[in-house]
């Protein structure tokens, strides 16, 4: 008896990861500036190693960050900081052929006067996915045995795989103020639409910055750009309906001369697919001698649905701090998504969080403040009995009204990737059989509904074929009343 076999790679969900790490740095001044207030901080999280080891997950990265602040004076001046962090979640995992899926964000990230400088105080939250992808060995077929009947099942495995990637560059030239400076220039990137081609995949897009004047007189105002783009990826491989693309903002730097501003913005762009293999493996079988069974197995794989892409406008109130003075004009404000759950709910993922507006006011006597307030946000991703992997989130910010309650209008954007836990069952060996009993006779037999005609060939080792021809009308699936004719 020859057995043949095939192998494929099935992805599976090793261990899922989180803690929530405190960050605490002396965040040093630039030279010759006093230690005032902090107005407004713009991070930005980089994950630049991930070790595995035994003892678990070591991240180590930068946070990176734009102050906007006032000298004890009222000066108003900007400058980046950064800090350092290495952090390990401790896991009993084994590093072979583990891929980790990383996600950070900020819980927190606030500045206070600390001596002659600032110290930052904030809360760092990490997510691992760790994908355990392993080689699997399957029985395809068997030759050679007496009265051998079998059961074939078909296993479909998709897997994730980049299929095309580009850089772009986005310029933009606008009219300003004479003399205005930029002080801060924050953005985000969304594709609009896309479409295949011969060359690949056409796609138009826009880059939304928010950028922070300072104008010739010592005001501050916030101006919003949007700027259209269009360019063509090539791909490797056609694009499946699952398939799509995806854009991160790497670099956003805003500059003045004259009257003129110039925009400049640095893009990725991925085109991420789905690949598919299919393969015919054996399920079950037997022979008339019963001298072989079939060892089966079954394991749970994550089969690859395609991005998760979800924008949503949320609004909510914003009431000022009962220590603060009263709100006369909102100048700018910076808003910083934090999401504290995905659960599984009707119809799909329930995404949870907040966003973090951090609201930039004059109040009646000219002078400036700024306060923190939360706006909650609930989003549903379609797509039942699926596992999300978020991968980023953005935010922009549009806070209105005047006095002790404002308004926070936010724009959301989402992105993760959707799998589909299935199992995967197939035969891994085959081990030696009992043997069938050899009495010889006329039995009926009255099956389960849950039987049907291989189960009940198999019990008594006779092929599917000689039950057909000993019971004609016999048809699947069975009700429970039938009476099967056995005769060896």
């Amino acid at each position: 008896m020859d057995v043949e076999k095939v192998s494929f790679n099935l992805d599976t969900l090793y261990a899922r990861l989180e803690e929530q790490v405190p960050i605490e740095s002396a965040i040093p001044l630039p030279q010759g500036r006093t230690a005032g207030s902090v107005l407004s901080i713009t991070p930005q999280l980089q994950i630049r190693e991930v070790r595995l080891g035994e003892t678990g997950v070591r991240l180590s990265g930068q946070l990176q960050l734009h102050l906007i602040a006032e000298t004890g004076e009222r000066v108003l001046f900007s400058f980046d900081a950064a800090a350092e962090f290495t952090h390990l979640i401790s896991a009993r995992i084994r590093p072979e052929c583990l891929q980790p899926r990383i996600f950070g964000q900020l819980l927190k990230c606030a500045c206070h006067r600390e001596d002659d400088g600032l110290r930052l105080s904030a809360v760092l939250d990490l997510k691992v996915w760790l994908l355990l992808s392993q080689e699997v060995g399957a029985v395809s077929a068997i030759r050679g045995a007496m009265g051998l009947e079998s059961r074939e099942e078909a296993i479909v495995i998709r897997r994730r795989s980049l299929q095309g990637a580009k850089a772009i560059q986005v310029r933009d030239e606008l009219g300003v103020e004479a003399g205005a400076n930029v002080l801060e220039s924050k953005g985000t990137v969304r594709i609009l639409s896309s479409r295949q081609t011969g060359e690949g995949m056409a796609l138009e897009g826009e880059v939304f910055s928010s950028l922070v004047l300072l104008d010739p007189e010592g005001r501050l105002q916030e101006m919003p750009v949007r700027t259209p783009f269009a360019d063509t990826v090539k791909l490797e491989g056609p694009m499946g309906e699952e398939s799509a693309l995806t854009a991160e903002l790497n670099g956003l730097t805003a500059r003045t001369d004259g009257e003129a501003l110039f925009l400049n913005g640095d893009i990725s762009v991925s085109a991420y697919g789905g690949t598919e293999s299919r393969m015919r493996v054996l399920f079950d079988a037997y022979d008339e001698g019963g001298t072989f069974l079939c060892h089966r197995e079954e394991k749970t794989g994550l089969m690859y649905l395609g991005p998760v892409l979800k924008e949503e406008t949320v609004e909510g109130p914003l009431p000022v701090p009962n220590h603060m003075p009263e709100v006369q004009q909102v100048l700018y404000s910076r808003a910083l998504p934090a999401i504290t759950s995905l659960d599984p709910a009707e119809g799909g993922t329930l995404l949870e969080g907040v966003v973090l507006v951090t609201t930039v006011y004059r109040c009646d006597s000219g002078l400036l403040h700024s306060f923190t307030g939360e706006v909650p946000f609930s989003l549903l991703l379609p797509g039942q009995d699926t596992l999300v992997l978020p991968l980023s989130a953005a935010a922009f910010s549009t806070v209105t009204g005047r006095g002790r309650m404002l308004q926070g209008r936010v724009e959301l954007l989402f992105w993760g990737e959707q799998y589909a836990q299935s199992p995967i069952r197939y035969t891994d060996d085959l081990l030696a059989g009992p043997g069938t009993t050899q009495s010889r006779g006329i039995l009926i037999y009255a099956p389960d509904p849950e039987e049907n005609l291989f189960t009940v060939g198999k019990r008594f080792g006779i092929p599917q074929s000689r039950l057909k021809e000993l019971n004609g009308e016999l048809a699947e699936p069975f009700c429970g009343k039938e009476r099967i004719l056995i005769i060896k």
